[in-house]
Parts: structure tokens; C-alpha cells; sequence
């Protein structure tokens, strides 16, 4: 588990969840678990915090990696602000319905650049989380932009 030992700066409990949506045995989609909000998600329906129990959540099934975020309500502010995807994804869903589910989709953002984006303004649903977390305190890497390369950094880096 990511552990910076450092109190929460507010009421907001600071053990969140990255949330990895496996949609035919690949890394998809990413999300942030908050307990009390629900799913921060930036998805084609632009940024939002949707709870558990709605129904649009992603589709996929769903990997759950535990991390203490040190200055929560920093985080939750930023995922609270409204927000869209990368325009060139949108354009890419838009071509053909359906494409963010793909095996191809979760990989685009390599297309557009080898480094996290930092401005809100143009990220995918990575980008968006790992500047969260790091808005909230958490050390991020730059070269993380995928999915894929999400899941296996939780690997590595948090414990299940």
C-alpha cells in the first residue's frame, strides 16, 4: 500500500482505492474509489463522482488497489471541478461508437505524447487520477499514462 505517513487535512477519510475496470482480460478504464462520494470518473460523460450504485458506471471488472491520499480534500476539489476528456479521444468515439471499449482505446494517449499530461484541459481518465493523487499529496510518475501501465505501477507499488 502507498503510504505517506501524514494526517488527513480534513473529515475527508484519506483511504481511497484506484480502481482498474478489465474489460476482456485487458486494463481499460481507471477511477478512484472515495468512501462516502463514490467513483471519481473521467470518462466520455466529462468528470464526475457517481455513486456505486448508479447506473452508469463503467463497464469491466473491477481491481481495487488501497492508497492513503495525505491531503484528501485537495484531491476531491480537483475531481470535483468540472472537467473533459482529451479532445482527440472524443473525436476518436465519435468516428466509431463503441471505441472506448476496444483493445486499441486504452492506448490512444500514446499516440499524443510520451509524458502525463499536467493541464485538466487535455487528459484521459490516467492522467486525470494520478494528478489527483498528486494534488492530494501522493508522489506521482510522469511516464504513466495507460491503463495498462497503471495497473502494473499498482502492482508493484500497493498492496490488493
Amino acid at each position: 500500500m502507498l503510504d505517506i505517513q501524514e494526517e488527513p487535512q480534513t473529515d475527508i477519510q484519506n483511504r481511497w482505492h484506484v480502481v482498474i475496470f478489465m474489460v476482456n482480460g485487458k486494463a481499460n478504464h481507471v477511477g478512484l474509489s472515495i468512501p462516502n462520494y463514490g467513483l471519481a470518473d473521467l470518462s466520455l460523460l466529462g468528470a464526475r463522482i457517481i455513486s456505486w450504485d448508479g447506473p452508469s458506471l463503467p463497464k469491466g471488472e473491477r481491481l481495487f488497489f488501497e492508497i492513503r491520499v495525505p491531503s484528501p480534500g485537495d484531491a476531491l476539489d480537483f475531481l470535483q471541478r468540472p472537467c473533459l476528456l482529451t479532445l482527440e479521444i472524443i473525436k476518436q468515439e465519435k468516428v466509431c461508437r463503441g471505441w472506448h471499449l476496444t483493445d486499441d482505446a486504452p492506448d490512444f494517449v500514446r499516440q499524443l505524447r510520451n509524458l502525463r499530461s499536467l493541464d485538466p484541459s487535455d487528459m484521459n481518465c490516467v492522467e486525470w487520477i494520478m494528478y489527483a493523487m498528486e494534488l492530494g499529496g501522493l508522489p506521482m510518475p510522469l511516464d504513466i499514462l495507460t491503463p495498462t501501465e497503471l495497473l502494473n505501477w499498482c502492482k508493484t507499488y500497493i498492496k490488493r
